[in-house]
């Protein structure tokens, strides 16, 4: 509806400003033109980086398109702006499809960075049978467990307990793989993050706790 349309708008972050004017449209068409083979190794990783980011953008304003014309099952919320912390984590070679990722309710960019099919995803906001969850879960609990991502969460904060549930089998397995857990602001608001973040400490987990301060409690500004 219109009042969940214009929250998508008011919640982008600040400050990054989407591609417009001649930058857009050779942005737009160097993306579409390289998306279907990804970049080489030999492609500078700055470059690789700013293709991803680029992708993830169009994706998210492609995605309010289709939200605005109901295509959208359910609500929806945009990570526009929220690219280069997805990007700089999850595809920088940081991590492996091994090591794990938990999401939030503003989590497309985490699963796209992580490697997940963007036409699976775009299935599972439309409620179809091919999406990630069998078109069930919707825009805020995609997940890829043959990619690590483990789920976003529409539960403010419920990624931080998780992602120490996640650390947990990483460090009984012992075989070095590390659990992202992403949350917002927000969320250092609730109970959760001191109980998530005191127990990775006096377990020694390999989690690593991600903060996105976008100054925005959910649909709030901060």
């Amino acid at each position: 509806n219109r009042s969940q349309s214009s929250m998508l708008s008011r919640c982008r972050w600040r400050g990054c400003a989407p591609a417009r004017g001649e930058l857009g449209r050779h942005a737009t068409h160097y993306c579409i033109t390289r998306h279907a083979a990804s970049a080489s190794d030999s492609t500078p990783l700055l470059l690789r980086l700013y293709e991803e980011m680029l992708r993830i953008r169009l994706f998210e304003q492609r995605c309010v398109e289709l939200f605005d014309r109901k295509f959208v099952k359910g609500t929806a919320h945009s990570c526009e702006g929220q690219e280069a912390t997805a990007v700089g984590v999850c595809g920088g070679g940081l991590l492996t499809e091994r090591d794990f990722v938990l999401s939030h309710h503003r989590g497309h960019g985490h699963v796209l960075a992580k490697g997940a099919d963007m036409g699976r995803c775009l299935a599972e906001l439309g409620g179809r049978r091919d999406g990630y969850c069998g078109g069930m879960g919707g825009s805020m609990h995609l997940a890829d467990l043959s990619k690590g991502v483990l789920g976003a969460n529409g539960v403010v904060g419920a990624s931080l307990a998780l992602g120490c549930g996640a650390g947990l089998a990483a460090k009984y397995e012992g075989k070095g793989r590390v659990a992202v857990a992403f949350f917002g602001d927000g969320a250092s608001n609730q109970g959760l993050f001191h109980e998530a973040l005191n127990m990775a400490a006096v377990w020694r987990l390999p989690v690593v706790f991600f903060c996105e301060n976008n100054q925005v409690g959910l649909s709030t500004d901060i």
